[in-house]
């Protein structure tokens, strides 16, 4: 499906070129984090914890994953979350899609450019966000859960 080591064998400038927004970032390490403890009802303090987060604005992330139908929350005293749905249905490339705000490559509309008209470089770009959206509708959340992340993730031992 996809190289396990591959990251790093890019360069910094490569890594940063697909860089997500902070809020998908952390949607995904709370989906991961949940995957990892299937059996558990997860409290947000223990995820902004494990991954240094801000608890306020992991909460924020949390209601929108909820309301996407991705996680289930409990209140109350012995509430928290967990997810909604299996990790195999989870689809990686829909929550990007749900969780960032824009997927423009570049944003040419109200620009003054002298090649607006005739630039090739917006359709280039579209054309490998396309292909870069394509990998990803092919990765699940399950496809996320190897065994060296949940074991570092894991809350019952």
């Amino acid at each position: 499906m996809f190289k396990e080591n591959i990251y790093w064998q890019l360069t910094t400038a490569q890594r940063d070129v697909m860089e997500l927004t902070k809020h998908t970032d952390y949607a995904f390490r709370t989906l991961i984090f949940l995957g990892s403890n299937p059996d558990e009802l997860v409290t947000i303090q223990s995820i902004s914890e494990h991954f240094s987060i801000s608890k306020s604005h992991l909460m924020k992330i949390v209601q929108r994953l909820i309301a996407d139908g991705y996680i289930h929350g409990v209140r109350g005293r012995n509430g928290g979350i967990r997810l909604a749905k299996e990790p195999e249905v989870i689809n990686v490339g829909e929550v990007l899609m749900k969780m960032e705000q824009t997927m423009e490559p570049i944003d040419c509309v109200g620009q003054e450019c002298l090649i607006l008209a005739t630039c090739r470089l917006r359709n280039v770009l579209a054309e490998a966000q396309a292909k870069y959206i394509e990998h990803l509708n092919g990765v699940f959340l399950s496809d996320l859960l190897n065994r060296p992340t949940v074991r570092l993730l894991k809350l019952s031992r």
